[in-house]
């Protein structure tokens, strides 16, 4: 059953996943649906859920931690230890998380035929009147300091911008919760931007100064599904990811689908990790190694939104109707791929579910 709780739009008060992307692919229910597969075969083999963690599940000392569409780090709660020592070697962790590294702990990932709740067959028109899309709604350490980053490059009007600056509790509510207050999410801006290094906050100083006082920060009427076929580059941020974890959400299935060129912000080499499932990242139009490769410690933040912007002024000046021919061939192939995925979904988790048993079951 789908939680009572939902992400919530600040602006319209309305839960998001019930309009456009969200509802074309019905991406939430087609995951929770996968998720009670999966708990209905851990209780079959007598597990357990835990009383302090929903995504732990126990049986004597066997440990099963079930966690899709998220950071497996998230499970852990544990935020010191790195990913590769997260859980010890007697925990199974169930997941459509790439790791970029090894880790002690066993796995269990999903068939990638997964993503295909969010195959969609969008054939929508590409139309740019801005430079770029760039739309927040969680804030974070780094997607803050990505907002600080794109304020001290470009003037703000020049893309399609949405800030919202919610925490995950004011994201995630029910209509019937009070919606929060402005001042409440100038006090998370505010809060964000008082984590940073000394230095950091004397880069940014000047940007946060001219940012605090709008936000939460909106540029435009249109629907938000629309800003993507207005923009002449998607500025993607995952929600999930770090340095030795990689985890996609509807927003990087969208950009992929959509015919436009995009980069994303996610997981140590994310984008390396769709090419190799055969997703066409149009790499011969955007060079996205200039950022897929780099850690977070190598000033990412910075070298991500520097590359993003530089990428809309070059594809601003490409051959045009060779790019948007460009961009629908790739659009094509990545709905075609993700058609394919749909096809064999159902026969993958029944397979990858019986599998899981027997390895329970030792």
């Amino acid at each position: 059953m789908l939680s009572m709780y939902m992400s919530i739009d600040y602006w319209t008060g309305q839960p998001i996943h019930k309009k456009g992307f969200w509802a074309a692919t019905q991406c939430l229910i087609k995951e929770q649906q996968t998720v009670d597969s999966i708990e209905s075969a851990l209780m079959r083999q007598g597990f357990d859920r835990a009383d302090n963690n929903i995504r732990l599940w126990t049986r004597h000392n066997k440990k099963v931690v079930l966690c899709l569409v998220d950071d497996v780090r998230s499970a852990g709660r544990d935020y010191e230890t790195d990913t590769p020592y997260l859980f010890d070697r007697d925990t199974l962790v169930i997941t459509d998380n790439y790791f970029p590294c090894p880790v002690t702990f066993e796995v269990a990932a999903l068939p990638v035929s997964f993503f295909s709740i969010y195959c969609s067959t969008n054939s929508a028109r590409w139309r740019p009147d801005r430079a770029f899309s760039f739309s927040i709604n969680r804030i974070d350490q780094r997607r803050s300091k990505l907002m600080l980053e794109l304020a001290k490059r470009v003037h703000l009007p020049q893309g399609y911008i949405n800030f919202n600056c919610q925490t995950s509790s004011e994201a995630r509510r029910r209509l019937t919760d009070p919606q929060p207050t402005i001042e409440s999410l100038r006090d998370n801006f505010s809060f964000f931007f008082d984590q940073l290094s000394p230095e950091e906050k004397e880069k940014y100083q000047t940007c946060y100064r001219m940012l605090e006082g709008i936000m939460p920060y909106r540029n435009y009427d249109d629907d938000h599904e629309d800003i993507h076929l207005k923009s002449l580059c998607n500025i993607v941020v995952e929600s999930y990811g770090s340095d030795t974890t990689v985890a996609f959400s509807e927003k990087i299935f969208r950009a992929l689908q959509l015919p436009v060129p995009w980069t994303v912000y996610g997981g140590h080499y994310a984008v390396a990790y769709l090419e190799s499932l055969g997703f066409d990242c149009m790499s011969d139009v955007v060079n996205h190694n200039h950022y897929d490769q780099l850690k977070e410690i190598e000033d990412k933040a910075h070298v991500f939104v520097w590359f993003a912007l530089k990428c809309t002024r070059e594809i601003g000046s490409m051959d045009q109707p060779w790019l948007v021919s460009r961009c629908q061939r790739a659009a094509r192939h990545n709905q075609e791929l993700l058609s394919g995925y749909q096809k064999r979904w159902m026969i993958d988790l029944h397979e990858w579910i019986r599998h899981l048993e027997q390895r329970l079951a030792k």
